[in-house]
């Protein structure tokens, strides 16, 4: 996980069909389970409760059918194709002998909170308390994303000459850029950090007033470190001090938008090349990564072209 101040983006992507004819997208994310599984919990309790009166206006009723099929009508479809698709894709890992165990939906569920709720597990179940979710049921939809994930992979055969290739092609993704150790202290105001610094030159340890005062908690916890990093992956403000601190130099007051540091660089790798053979398996790993992307939307194309789906909406 990483450090609020750093520099990060986030791309999100959906398992959900719009219709036969069109390319349906992959990859079951958070965001669709959110915005699609409520709805589909609201449909479900709503069948069969004809005759039951949800709403009053002016003395007319509506009833639990009429707002069933409103609701029915926007989403339905779209719901539909959904559910279809997981159970096609249940269908063909049956079908190729492929499972997935509860100890890689477990890892799954893991990143997922590490990368969307900053590895919070009390922030990953208030989301699913707010939107009426279940973890059951998140593991059930990472379940398929990760079941399509080995259906795809099936399709992959890298050579050791696409590999070279790929490499050749690519080499400035893998050559190692310079890097830095550093750790820091980040208060909220300019007055805590020359306080901070008064008692560094009175040679309090590091890393015990980063434990005691900085409100980077992640951070905090290791001492400060934040681990190698190169250019760019901070701030700013951050990395222009930072990468101009000598090993073993201490960085005055350095403010960014969330606070002020005190930066100290423990250590400096200078940039350099690499070659095929040290970075073989980071090639290969990815290179499947994105053949992995295109597999799994063709696999999707491939099983839906294919099945045979009766429509009774």
């Amino acid at each position: 996980m990483e450090s609020g101040f750093q520099n990060t983006t986030t791309q999100d992507s959906d398992l959900t069909p719009k219709s036969k004819s069109s390319k349906p997208s992959y990859l079951i994310i958070l965001t669709v389970l959110l915005l699609l599984i409520p709805t589909i919990l609201l449909l479900v309790n709503y069948v069969n409760r004809d005759g039951q009166i949800v709403a009053e206006v002016n003395g007319e009723k509506i009833t639990r059918e009429e707002l069933y099929q409103a609701m029915l009508a926007k989403n339905g479809k779209d719901i539909l194709d959904h559910i279809i698709l997981k159970r096609l894709v249940m269908q063909e890992g049956k079908k190729q002998g492929i499972v997935v165990s509860e100890d890689e939906i477990t890892a799954e569920v893991n990143l997922l909170i590490d990368e969307s709720f900053y590895g919070m597990k009390e922030m990953f179940q208030q989301a699913l308390r707010d939107y009426d979710l279940t973890e059951e049921k998140v593991r059930e939809d990472l379940m398929v994303e990760l079941l399509l994930r080995k259906i795809a992979e099936n399709q992959i055969d890298i050579t050791e000459e696409d590999a070279k290739e790929y490499f050749a092609a690519n080499i400035a993704h893998f050559n190692e850029p310079e890097q830095i150790e550093a750790r820091h202290i980040l208060v909220d105001t300019r007055e805590k950090a020359e306080e901070v610094i008064q008692q560094l030159q009175n040679s309090k340890d590091f890393a015990e007033l980063a434990k005691e005062y900085s409100k980077d908690t992640y951070s905090a916890m290791r001492g400060g470190n934040l681990g190698y990093f190169e250019r760019g992956k901070m701030v700013p403000e951050f990395d222009e001090v930072a990468f101009n601190l000598e090993k073993g130099q201490r960085s005055d007051i350095v403010q960014t938008m969330f606070g002020f540091h005190i930066i100290e660089v423990l250590d400096r790798r200078k940039a350099r090349e690499v070659t095929y053979e040290e970075v073989r398996d980071k090639v290969r790993e990815r290179m499947t990564k994105e053949l992995l992307s295109q597999k799994m939307s063709e696999q999707i194309d491939l099983l839906w072209e294919s099945a045979n789906i009766e429509y009774r909406l």
